[in-house]
């Protein structure tokens, strides 16, 4: 699995933690997509009922998954947020929202392209 210029995923992370089980890793896919989606659900409901404890927990639990795959622009996105409403105490723009969506739909695309050459 080589590293592709443009990737959202760094390859060499995902391989680290699948530790070369091809089974284990599209396992670790499938939940990081699954999670991720989930998450995502919860920022937005928590964002509309300015729950920012909740923003800043579910931002930080995708910071985490996301890193376990390699996607590092993700993390670093949910880091901002978590930061952002937990450290700093204020708020986030919905903008910061939409970000960590279109990031997350990017990795999920590459992720599952990720699959199909594994399944290959």
């Amino acid at each position: 699995m080589a590293d592709i210029e443009g990737s959202r995923v760094d390859r060499s992370r995902l391989e680290e933690i699948g530790m070369g089980d091809t089974e284990f890793t599209r396992d670790i896919i499938q939940m990081m997509i699954e999670d991720g989606r989930e998450r995502i659900r919860l920022i937005r409901e928590a964002y509309k009922e300015q729950t920012w404890e909740t923003v800043g927990r579910e931002a930080h639990s995708l910071k985490g998954a996301a890193l376990n795959v390699g996607a590092n622009s993700l993390a670093e996105l949910c880091a901002t947020i978590d930061n952002t409403v937990r450290k700093l105490k204020t708020t986030i723009e919905e903008s910061m929202l939409d970000e960590v969506e279109s990031e997350f739909e990017l990795v999920k695309n590459e992720l599952t392209a990720i699959v199909s050459e594994l399944n290959s």
